[in-house]
């Protein structure tokens, strides 16, 4: 299939293929990098047996010292990142730049939920749930 032959009037955007909610186990690839907005961006392939083996979940870290829509420090990517780094049983290394941390454990396994949500679209999302990250068993 090519970007020639879509047409965009008629795909919906509603129509996602989402990822089921439930807990699954996950490789995190590499090519995590920075937004223009300082959030890092990354992503982890499903390893877990099933529908969903193979799929790849896009989730981000806003800047820590950001603030949200409603106004709230973003304090909580912190700690979301630094849960993955105990469930990766990697360590990042004093100094060392979070993006490149990311990248240098591409391949590291853990385990998180996934939970179905809709946003102020109305586009209902799989998102995986940073803050309840574990070892993969």
């Amino acid at each position: 299939m090519s970007w020639n032959n879509i047409n965009l009037k008629e795909v919906n955007p509603a129509q996602l293929d989402l990822v089921a909610p439930g807990t699954y186990v996950f490789t995190l690839n590499n090519g995590a990098k920075y937004n223009e907005r300082g959030a890092i961006l990354a992503s982890a392939t499903i390893e877990s047996d099933g529908d969903f083996k193979g799929k790849r979940v896009l989730f981000s870290y806003p800047d820590p010292e950001s603030t949200s829509a409603e106004g709230k420090i973003q304090t909580w990517s912190s700690v979301a990142l630094k849960r993955l780094e105990v469930a990766t049983g990697q360590e990042c290394v004093e100094g060392e730049d979070k993006v490149e941390f990311l990248n240098r454990i591409a391949g590291s396994k853990f385990s998180a939920g996934i939970a179905v949500k809709e946003d102020h679209t109305g586009t209902k999302r799989s998102n995986i749930q940073l803050l309840n990250v574990k070892p993969a068993a």
